[in-house]
């Protein structure tokens, strides 16, 4: 029987092994990895350079101390992001495995969890081999990235062993909207996106916003899909409705309207009142909205309005929103509140930041305290 069994070699449950190890060196683990190898997600985080963490993440001095052990060094950028000083994903994934060698703690890959039951111990079935562990830990992540092994195996193993789950949903993607945007596929904008329910705002946030064919993309628009949710009681056909996404490509001043009437006052013709203040092919999108009216035209300037249909769904998204709900778990440890010695680390909880590292910050910072309270 092993003392520690671990299910899933990602983010959380590499961490969480080496800080159990780190913390009882005479206990035994075995890390159980659907995949065939560990931390593969961790390779393509923050397009390959791997956002560790920001400097806006509470407990984030613990986290750089913990990669300080491992021998990756990090730097800051202007937005408070921070990367390995490599800026190398890989290095981040190699370091942990090359850990998790030194401390002799025991991995098995392409190695996919049937089930588990609670009994005396845990009883973990594979395919073709049974695993009984004293404690057991659940870091097998939401269902975003299901290429890198997270397809929601570990919501059925916490529905199963009695967890209530909050509902997954895609987020920290791409919005889908109802207009024909094919003419502005492609284009990049600096501007605030606005989202809002019922006509009340939910959401505002400045950055790049990039048309796409179907709707929008940027990293705005992808803290903003964490907004965007089908109200209870609602279907997906209708269930996006009273949401309305707004855009202003002129955040910084109050009136477009007065510009464009200076610019008509001083001679430009009707048809180039647009011109060289955004882009041609959003300038003419706008002109044939406005109909000619400069006051409509500086409006939509201002708030040029959009009808999301929903979001990118779960090979897109970078995150999972919902999951085992967090007060059915200790915030100390980890440990379920319902079944003794059964933890939870990572997206596996119902817990979601925005785009910038907060999402791994949480894996990390879950990890660590799930393997320092299964190891005493």
């Amino acid at each position: 029987m092993i003392d520690i069994c671990i299910i899933g070699g990602g983010a959380a449950g590499m961490t969480a092994a080496i800080c159990a190890k780190e913390e009882n060196p005479a206990c035994g683990i075995l890390i159980l990895e659907k995949k065939n190898q560990l931390g593969r997600k961790i390779s393509a985080t923050g397009n390959g350079k791997c956002n560790l963490s920001n400097i806006a993440c509470p407990n984030v001095e613990q986290t750089l101390t913990f990669f300080e052990g491992l021998g990756i060094l990090t730097r800051t950028d202007s937005a408070g992001r921070i990367y390995p000083y490599t800026e190398d994903a890989a290095a981040v994934r190699e370091a942990l495995e090359q850990k998790i060698q030194e401390l002799g703690i025991e991995v098995m890959t392409s190695s996919e969890v049937q089930s588990i039951e609670k009994q005396d111990c845990f009883v973990i079935e594979l395919k073709n081999k049974t695993i009984q562990a004293r404690k057991l830990l659940i870091a097998c992540g939401g269902k975003a990235g299901a290429a890198f092994g997270s397809t929601g195996d570990g919501f059925r193993f916490a529905k199963s062993l009695g967890h209530q789950i909050q509902k997954p949903v895609p987020v920290l993607t791409a919005v889908e909207v109802k207009e024909d945007l094919e003419k502005l596929a492609g284009i990049r904008a600096k501007a605030q996106v606005k989202l809002l329910y019922q006509d009340e705002p939910v959401f505002t946030e400045s950055g790049e916003i990039q048309f796409t064919k179907t709707g929008i993309s940027g990293i705005c628009v992808f803290n903003l899909s964490r907004f965007l949710l089908i109200p209870p009681g609602a279907s997906f056909a209708d269930g996006f409705d009273d949401y309305k996404i707004e855009i202003d490509f002129f955040p910084d001043r109050e009136d477009m309207v007065s510009v464009l009437e200076l610019r008509k006052a001083q001679g430009v013709a009707a048809q180039r009142l647009l011109q060289f203040l955004v882009k041609r092919p959003i300038a003419e999108m706008i002109e044939r909205l406005a109909k000619g009216d400069t006051v409509e035209s500086g409006r939509l300037l201002k708030a040029f309005p959009l009808s999301p249909k929903g979001v990118k769904g779960w090979d897109f998204a970078q995150v999972t929103k919902g999951g085992v709900a967090l007060g059915e778990v200790s915030a100390a440890t980890l440990e379920s509140h319902l079944v003794e010695n059964l933890y939870f680390a990572g997206e596996v909880l119902d817990y979601d930041g925005p785009c910038g590292g907060f999402n791994l910050q949480y894996a990390w910072e879950t990890g660590m305290l799930a393997g320092k309270g299964m190891a005493k």
